[in-house]
């Protein structure tokens, strides 16, 4: 068996060198709520945990990014490899009901290095720091009574829950849905000046249901769209104006902010889990090309640290 306390260790050492006890320690904790609250399921994603595989290509569309990034992201097509995923623990989740989806990337630049990208279809994230986080989903485990008591103290939350009751319920396939960045970065030039940023995967074309709503039907869904014409996102990068908090990821940028098309991500095939080549990929969202920098956002490493340790934790059951 696998050891997932090395595999962890290992994990948060590659790009985190210094202290890192306490955040194994924090992450197992998060991770541990979400085995209360969905059950484990062994040998899979502790969040997202139903979902499959893509293989895909990422085209740059807008040469005016690179004055802002050197990323060879930009300059040349890359190979990538995603996923698309439900939100939350439960791998039997009904695909005929309204949700909140995920994709996550493993792109393969021409200069040969790796850049991931976890995003999902929030508009901003519940709230800002880990320790709330961590004291939200306590409180999901705890019950109703103990989110309500949560969010009567929390701001972000408040304005979280009263964005997300604006926006309708619709079942969409994956394909139709916008995935987002929420947590924000910085593009870096050749002259090393770094431009703060968000970005969205918008779809090109309104996808449409073209397979009658069952348990599992997006995966066939998906197919079928994919044999009537393309699949394609275009990546939508938005810059941030100067009163933007590039640092919370739980705060929207709102108002009129430039934008630019920079790349579209295309998808030739799909795959299922055990066929494709997605289920051993963590979607670290701190594995950046060159050309790329974090903001100081701690949801990063927050993030960071929690796929560690459920990356850790599903191998050493498989």
């Amino acid at each position: 068996m696998i050891n997932s306390k090395m595999i962890i260790m290992a994990l948060l050492l590659a790009a985190t060198p210094s202290a890192f006890a306490n955040d194994i320690e924090t992450a197992s904790d998060g991770i541990n709520t979400f085995e209360k609250l969905f059950g484990v399921a062994e040998g899979k994603r502790r969040n997202h945990t139903k979902g499959f595989c893509f293989s895909a290509t990422l085209t740059p569309k807008n040469n005016k990014i690179l004055r802002y990034s050197n990323s060879s992201l930009f300059a040349e097509s890359s190979n990538v490899t995603g996923r698309l995923s439900h939100k939350g623990g439960n791998y039997l989740a009904a695909d005929n009901k309204p949700g909140e989806y995920g994709m996550g990337l493993s792109i393969t630049t021409a200069s040969n290095e790796i850049h991931l990208m976890s995003m999902n279809t929030l508009d901003f994230f519940p709230v800002s720091t880990p320790e709330a986080f961590a004291e939200l989903m306590h409180a999901k485990v705890a019950g109703s009574a103990a989110v309500k008591a949560f969010k009567q103290n929390n701001k972000d939350l408040q304005r979280f829950k009263a964005h997300q009751s604006t926006k309708t319920k619709t079942l969409k396939p994956y394909e139709a849905n916008t995935f987002n960045s929420v947590n924000s970065f910085y593009l870096v030039n050749d002259e090393g000046k770094k431009t703060a940023v968000r970005w969205s995967f918008v779809p090109q074309i309104q996808q449409e249901l073209v397979v009658a709503p069952a348990q599992d039907f997006l995966f066939k869904n998906l197919q079928q769209n994919l044999e009537n014409n393309s699949v394609t996102w275009n990546m939508v990068i938005t810059f941030a104006n100067p009163e933007d908090d590039v640092d919370n990821a739980a705060i929207a940028w709102n108002g009129k902010h430039q934008q630019l098309v920079a790349a579209e991500l295309n998808i030739k095939a799909i795959q299922s889990e055990k066929a494709g080549k997605c289920d051993l990929i963590n979607f670290d969202p701190l594995v950046l090309s060159t050309g790329f920098a974090p903001s100081n956002d701690p949801l990063l490493q927050a993030r960071r640290n929690a796929y560690a340790v459920s990356f850790g934790r599903r191998l050493s059951e498989q």
